[in-house]
């Protein structure tokens, strides 16, 4: 056991209790407001749906140049994130319209200008989140059917590691909710940017007031595919693991929309999909 980790858990939770948070984010909210531009957009979605995927590919959409400098290790400056702190976006005064923000957990989505929410199998999402726990804390010890029992119930590592992550279930029925006649929120499908990431780019240039000329669009669909970032983490490295993976691993991965079949064992499947299936459903990933 790590005693700092489970001591910053407990404070964690006790100044959750204590209402600290809610807080810190009325306290910071006109600090967004001050900062926030109409034409801002928000890319949302649980840890491991593909965010710094889709962030790398509206990146080289969108740059200003040629985006050759445009690399995994570095994409947070083109496409910030500021989870869980919103108000950092006042930031980045110095990016030009429209700004793209990475946000896993929003605080004032109600005010966004602009939403696109990615969703992914949670059969999938979730041995690629405990994969990356492992490759960050350098954890070979926990097992994948603890690590979900954990996750399911907030607990465990979750009181130190992404303490403030929603729950799949309860991120994406909020997120397919608002996105019902909402023409400012828009859902894009992990599976839809693998199955063809061009139309996706496309629909989004549109919701991001962009008109990029097709050799650019051709540009973001041939660096988005998973062999080119492969090679592009294996010679920039990727942002999420620099300077704190404390064992091995690759930030990306298989791609696979159905790799979950092979890596998940029976009742692990059984598991997620009796805990989580009633919103499976409604995202189609379940009949």
């Amino acid at each position: 056991m790590n005693l700092g980790r489970t001591v910053g858990g407990w404070v964690r939770e006790a100044k959750r209790g204590l209402g600290y948070y809610r807080l810190r984010a009325s306290l910071f909210a006109p600090r967004f407001d001050r900062a926030l531009r109409p034409t801002d957009v928000f890319l949302v979605g649980h840890p491991k749906s593909g965010n710094t995927w889709l962030a790398y590919m509206l990146a080289v959409l969108a740059a200003q140049d040629d985006g050759d400098d445009i690399t995994l290790a570095n994409v947070g400056r083109f496409v910030p994130f500021v989870h869980g702190r919103d108000h950092r976006i006042e930031g980045y005064e110095h990016l030009p319209d429209p700004r793209v923000f990475r946000n896993e957990y929003p605080l004032y989505a109600d005010r966004y200008p602009k939403t696109i929410y990615l969703v992914r199998d949670p059969r999938a999402v979730l041995p690629s989140l405990w994969e990356m726990y492992r490759t960050m804390r350098g954890d070979r010890t926990l097992g994948f059917e603890r690590f979900l029992e954990q996750y399911l119930q907030r607990r465990g590592v979750f009181r130190h590691w992404n303490s403030e992550l929603v729950r799949w279930d309860r991120q994406v029925d909020a997120a397919l909710r608002r996105a019902d006649g909402d023409p400012r929120f828009q859902v894009v499908r992990y599976e839809s940017m693998v199955a063809d990431r061009r139309a996706v780019l496309v629909s989004l240039a549109a919701l991001l007031g962009l008109e990029p000329p097709e050799t650019r669009i051709d540009q973001a669909v041939e660096r988005g595919s998973f062999e080119a970032m492969r090679d592009l983490e294996d010679r920039h490295g990727a942002e999420a693991y620099l300077g704190r993976a404390e064992g091995t691993g690759r930030f990306v991965r298989k791609g696979a929309t159905d790799g979950w079949r092979d890596e998940l064992s029976v009742a692990a499947i059984a598991r997620i999909e009796a805990e989580l299936g009633w919103a499976m459903r409604r995202a189609g990933y379940l009949a």
